[in-house]
């Protein structure tokens, strides 16, 4: 029979895309945290059974009754209180007494000591199981008292830190599973668990992991004894060092212990050991851990509490590590920005030095200007206007917020034209001076009385205008004809030179918006600018009312 189950093991580790189970850990993670928030809800409904079978109990009267209701009790309460397990099991051995049947009391005394072992009390389990007379058990008593030395012996193995009597302890449970292979059907869930776990203590990975699918065969899905199946199929992988396998098999187990509110629970405090230990998933570990702690304290094991209480302080420990690391950058990151802060106040002083400085030339600049036009009353209507275009060519540029550029391309050019505008004044200072002394009245008269030299300065100004403006953007004239119809597209008089159109806009580019101000600088009427601009925003490709907006927010985000 054992070769046949070896052969069917066999078959199965060679089915192809057996090997290990894929692992998809991200989803495993997702449905473990939708248990864990759910846990509230399977706690209830184990609770609500627990409260049915006690309202059952208060109304039983017969021993016989009580009795099985107890026991009832004692199943639901001994994966889910070890405390309030004990106590029933007391109760049952109470009620056994009184019915005279030895039977029960043997079997709920074998119940009891495998209880205290999960729990951890191996001396009180001890005590229990040798106050059974042996000889007068029956086969399947003998069959469960066989059972529970085996998982005494395995248990104190398995937590025992000295490895010589480890190793008695093994040889002990060796004895006991050796007397249960002649009672046990080799094709049951319990024979096929036996026999997984030796091969786990003795060494034997690869033989272990083909009876755990066995083992797997016989259970039912998403059950309890699946979930155990499962955690030792995952120390099976530990074993072999197949992180990923372990993982997966730990958080399959564990979703089926918490679905069932199992609070004697090993899965999940396992699991967070293997992400603390090799990946560092401090905060999933910290979640798995915490809600384990809380099962265990639930569940009153001493034992489990030992066995978590390192992995709490190795979490811990990290966190402290990291809590300090992220301390020490923080500390050196404020250092950084104060160095930074200081440095940026240092610039602001002297941006703001400067801009005195700047303004100061521009007030000196201004009181030139004033003293050469009293030196030349004869020409102050031409160089009124031309001033006064001057300056609001200066104020627009000065106050175009969204480029530093525009300020210092401006500010270059406007002293250039100035610097011009002297030469060419002192220029015709002597040239009437020169006239004056020749008593060349006549020439006089002709040239003050002439628009050409106004003339001729307009149009030198549109020409530095145009110049400087497609310098600051020169995707102007392309942008502003994507805001247009295709058909109603402006193409400039020649190469650098801006149309009445375009001029006009670009001044509404620079921050002059009101018709008067752009009728005084290119020398039209109010009404005249108002008609170009209502002209030219019936062209829009879009909203008419946002054209002028979106003519503002050119060359912005470029």
């Amino acid at each position: 029979m054992k070769t046949l189950l070896l052969m069917m093991a066999a078959a199965w580790l060679c089915c192809p895309g057996f090997a290990a189970s894929p692992v998809n850990m991200d989803s495993l993670y997702a449905q473990l945290d939708n248990a864990i928030d759910s846990s509230h809800v399977f706690l209830q409904q184990k609770n609500e059974r627990i409260a049915s079978l006690k309202g059952k109990l208060r109304s039983a009267r017969l021993a016989p009754q009580r009795y099985i209701i107890t026991k009832q009790l004692c199943q639901e309460y001994i994966p889910f209180d070890n405390d309030s397990a004990i106590t029933y099991l007391y109760q049952c051995l109470d009620l056994s007494r009184e019915m005279r049947r030895e039977d029960h009391y043997v079997e709920t005394l074998i119940v009891l000591a495998d209880q205290l072992v999960e729990a951890g009390y191996y001396t009180e389990a001890s005590i229990h199981f040798g106050r059974i007379d042996t000889a007068r058990l029956s086969d399947s008593l003998r069959t469960q008292y066989l059972l529970g030395q085996h998982h005494l012996y395995t248990e104190m193995g398995y937590y025992s830190h000295d490895v010589r009597l480890q190793r008695d302890f093994f040889a002990q449970a060796r004895q006991f599973y050796d007397s249960l292979q002649t009672r046990l059907d080799s094709t049951s869930v319990i024979w096929l668990q036996l026999r997984t776990i030796l091969l786990i203590n003795e060494g034997l990975p690869s033989d272990a992991i083909a009876y755990s699918h066995l083992w797997q065969q016989q259970c039912q899905p998403q059950s309890r004894q699946w979930a155990i199946m499962a955690y030792y199929r995952s120390v099976i992988y530990g074993n072999m060092g197949n992180i990923d396998q372990q993982r997966y098999w730990l958080a399959q187990s564990a979703l089926i212990d918490i679905r069932h509110a199992i609070m004697d629970q090993g899965a999940l405090w396992s699991l967070a050991e293997t992400l603390t230990t090799q990946d560092t998933d401090l905060d999933r570990a910290h979640r798995y851990i915490d809600f384990s702690w809380q099962c265990l304290v639930r569940f009153s094991s001493h034992m489990r509490s030992w066995l978590v209480a390192p992995i709490v302080t190795n979490i811990n420990d990290e966190y402290k590590r990291q809590l300090q690391t992220a301390n020490h950058r923080h500390i050196s990151t404020i250092v950084l920005i104060s160095f930074l802060t200081v440095g940026l106040l240092i610039l602001l002083a002297y941006i703001q030095k400067k801009r005195r400085q700047l303004a100061s030339a521009r007030n000196d600049l201004a009181t030139l200007n004033s003293q050469l036009s009293a030196m030349n009353s004869e020409l102050s209507s031409a160089n009124t206007a031309l001033s006064q275009t001057n300056e609001q060519l200066r104020h627009a540029i000065i106050h175009l917020n969204d480029s530093n550029r525009v300020k210092d391309e401006y500010l270059g050019k406007f002293l250039s034209i100035c610097s011009e505008y002297i030469d060419k004044l002192d220029n015709y200072r002597l040239k009437i001076n020169r006239k004056l002394k020749a008593n060349q009245h006549g020439d006089l008269l002709r040239m003050t009385g002439s628009d050409q030299l106004k003339a001729d300065e307009l149009k030198e100004l549109f020409q530095h205008f145009d110049t400087l403006f497609l310098h600051l953007f020169p995707t102007f004239v392309a942008d502003f004809n994507a805001l247009l119809r295709p058909e109603e597209r402006i193409e400039p008089a020649g190469q650098g030179q801006l149309s009445t159109d375009l001029r006009i806009f670009a001044l509404i580019r620079l921050g002059i918006d009101e018709s008067s101000k752009i009728a005084e600088f290119l020398h039209y009427s109010p009404n005249s600018i108002y008609a170009y601009r209502a002209r030219i925003k019936n062209k829009a490709a879009g909203r008419r009312d946002d054209f002028e907006r979106q003519v503002k927010e050119i060359g912005i985000y470029g």
